[in-house]
């Protein structure tokens, strides 16, 4: 007998969609990777029972709207729930049920309480949802659709009786089994969607595909859904499984770049390089760079302990890889409140010192908000993360997500969390669905006050974030800085002297940070459903999408910032560095003022044209060796590089820099959202350009 005839037969059509905000003017998507989750959910579903038809996949409102109009409505149709789909996706199902109440609809994902008050709650407020799968959704969506098989889709039948299925009965009830479904231990029962073909369709350039080679996280972050014990312990895909993805995917993505298409990846392990088969994984990724010209940038959240097994893979696929050093705080107190207890801060921080060995990006990750954080406590982590050498300092704001420990009510009242709703970048747009018009934009909710951080304290953090993104990160002025270190002045006391000389004059870059403090304030709101309300208002999805209001505001900010104004950020650098010089003493020293002017000029003119107008010269005479300067391990005198002449260089970009830029802003848009996006991506310092003699 076949594995077919005894697996059960399901005679009625089964779709899942983890859908993504495309509403916006430009062609810049929400969420825009492959929908790994829903394909690894469909993929072991048809492994253990026989469908009449295959589980459909959907990532575009769009399409499933068309499938929905054309083939009509299934039996079953099980949507994701996360912090940027959330609306989206009850909105739609709200609208199916209008049309065809029978439709049985199933939700999962982390966008879901931990508390059974807050989950009965969720559940009562959205009746569209007949059954929630908790946690990893393979083996519990299967079973779910095997017994709904065998009970003729009678969902009162089922409610309460399976493991990680949480739903309301006829009185409101919740129910829910005590008992919860194993994770795979084998991830290989798990057919990979890539290889089964599943996937094809979303090879449209658009999306960038998404890898896991590991599921679960060893640490205990209570910001973080997967701090939680059900995740603890890791689960692996067998290294020649991930080796035959990365070439599948390395041979569509070539064609697709040749197209114009995307060439990048996101994966999506909460610890990438800390384990030893992720060496494996980096040398086959390296491979696929040599053959298919692909990843030429890689998205992921490296490993938080074991930096020497980290750096090598970095190395191993030719610093393509971002090194994040995922702080969120130094302080030893939030670090404790958060249950970061078995991470070491010291190793996350040496890797912005050794990540230029391996020419890779480093990042440092902060939050903001976190339980026990104080404005003073957050500018010294910033300080010891820009000190440390990190090319990028990546501030977040602190987000209550409903599925992590931080997200109950009784860590919320122990620190006096205090949170406003805004909505997501990306995160909103109209649709038509079965007919009707549907506006809808997804919120979060950001902590901008506790019993330790004041309102007024987090908008002077916001507004220093701004400072860093722009003047530190993507080492735009990397020259000014390298001159700072090498002469023993504080990096961030200069971002210090930024923040002073930008706010004492008027000028453009003044008006570019008053807009970011009244945007920053504006976009919060205090009631939840004050802001569902307006969001359902005449024209306010159409000011979201036209821009005016609902981007992410440090990549817009800096873009603008970059692009149009960076002649004034050359004077405002010009006058905070001589400040510095002042109070250091060293204005008197020979060259000193001259050396810093030139240092400032050569920064300008690497980032001058790197976006638009790419194809202008830029030309300009320097009287001091900068190329020289930046190639000596550690300067003494500055003025071993005055030249007698001055030398007159050309910077240029190259073909495969401009192919880049063209590429991601055919992706992303070319508006300040669009560039703040690549810029967001990059690894900025690969987009500057390049220094000749001018002949």
């Amino acid at each position: 007998m076949s594995d077919d005839i005894r697996k059960p037969h399901i005679d009625f059509e089964v779709w899942l969609a983890d859908l993504t905000y495309t509403g916006q003017d430009t062609q810049s998507l929400g969420a825009d990777t492959f929908p790994l989750g829903i394909g690894c959910i469909a993929t072991y579903a048809e492994t253990q029972l026989d469908f009449s038809s295959p589980i459909r996949l959907f990532r575009y409102p769009e399409k499933l709207n068309q499938a929905l109009c054309q083939s009509g409505i299934p039996k079953v149709l099980g949507f994701s729930n996360y912090v940027w789909n959330s609306e989206l996706s009850l909105a739609i199902a709200r609208r199916i049920k209008e049309i065809k109440p029978e439709t049985i609809v199933v939700m999962g994902g982390p966008n879901y309480p931990l508390e059974e008050d807050k989950q009965h709650d969720y559940l009562v407020e959205h009746p569209e949802i007949d059954f929630y799968v908790v946690h990893e959704g393979e083996v519990t969506f299967t079973q779910l659709i095997k017994s709904l098989n065998e009970n003729n889709r009678d969902i009162e039948l089922l409610k309460g009786q399976l493991p990680s299925i949480h739903s309301i009965n006829k009185k409101g009830e919740f129910l829910a089994s005590p008992i919860y479904a194993p994770r795979i231990k084998r991830l290989d029962e798990v057919p990979s969607p890539y290889l089964t073909g599943k996937f094809d369709e979303f090879f449209d350039g658009k999306l960038w595909p998404l890898l896991q080679t590991k599921r679960g996280c060893p640490f205990t972050c209570t910001f973080c859904t997967e701090g939680l014990d059900y995740y603890a312990k890791i689960s692996r895909f067998p290294v020649e499984f991930i080796q035959q993805e990365i070439e599948y995917i390395g041979k569509k993505m070539a064609k697709l770049r040749e197209e114009g298409g995307r060439s990048d990846l996101y994966i999506a392990d909460s610890n990438f390089g800390m384990f030893k088969e992720d060496i494996e994984t980096a040398t086959a990724l390296s491979n696929s760079q040599k053959e298919y010209g692909w990843p030429d940038f890689i998205n992921t959240s490296t490993g938080k302990n074991r930096k020497e097994r980290v750096l090598k893979v970095a190395k191993i696929v030719n610093g393509q890889m971002g090194l994040s050093g995922s702080v969120q705080s130094l302080d030893l107190e939030v670090l404790e409140n958060i249950q970061r207890k078995n991470i070491s801060p010291e190793q996350l921080m040496e890797l912005a010192k050794e990540a230029k060995n391996v020419d890779a990006n480093s990042y440092c990750e902060i939050i903001l908000g976190l339980p026990g954080e104080t404005k003073d406590s957050h500018f010294k982590t910033l300080q010891s993360a820009v000190d440390a050498g990190f090319n990028k300092i990546v501030p977040y704001q602190l987000m209550i997500l409903k599925g992590s420990e931080l997200g109950s009510k009784k860590t919320v009242k122990e620190f006096g969390l205090k949170y406003q709703s805004r909505v997501l970048p990306r995160a909103f747009g109209t649709y038509e669905i079965l007919g009707q018009k549907i506006k809808v934009a997804d919120i979060e909710e950001v902590c901008v006050e506790s019993k330790d951080l004041s309102y007024e304290d987090y908008l002077e953090c916001r507004t220093m974030h701004l400072i860093i993104t722009i003047f530190h990160n993507d080492v735009i002025f990397a020259t000014v800085l390298k001159a700072l270190k090498d002469y023993g002045m504080s990096v961030f006391r200069w971002l210090e002297l930024i923040s002073e000389s930008i706010f004492k004059e008027e000028n453009e870059i003044k008006r570019v940070f008053l807009d970011f403090q009244a945007h920053t304030g504006g976009e919060l709101w205090k009631d939840r459903k004050e802001l569902k309300t307006f969001i359902q208002q005449p024209g306010t999805i159409e000011r979201y999408t036209n821009g005016e209001i609902g981007f992410n505001l440090l990549y817009t900010f800096k873009a603008e910032a970059l692009t149009l104004h960076l002649d004034e950020l050359a004077k405002v650098v010009k006058i905070a560095t001589l400040n510095l010089l002042y109070e250091s003493k060293l204005d008197q020293m020979p060259h000193t003022i001259d050396f810093f002017n030139t240092a400032v000029l050569w920064d300008v003119s690497r980032a001058t044209n790197i976006i638009k107008d790419t194809h202008i010269p830029v030309t300009s005479e320097f009287p001091y060796d900068i190329p020289k300067f930046l190639n000596t391990f550690e300067s003494e005198n500055i003025s071993d590089y005055f030249l007698e002449f001055p030398m007159e260089v050309r910077l240029k970009l190259s073909e495969v820099q401009r192919d880049y830029v063209k590429r991601n802003l055919a992706i992303f848009g070319d508006d300040s959202r669009g560039i703040g996006r690549l810029m967001s991506t990059a690894h900025t310092s690969k987009l500057l350009r390049h220094a000749s003699t001018a002949s």
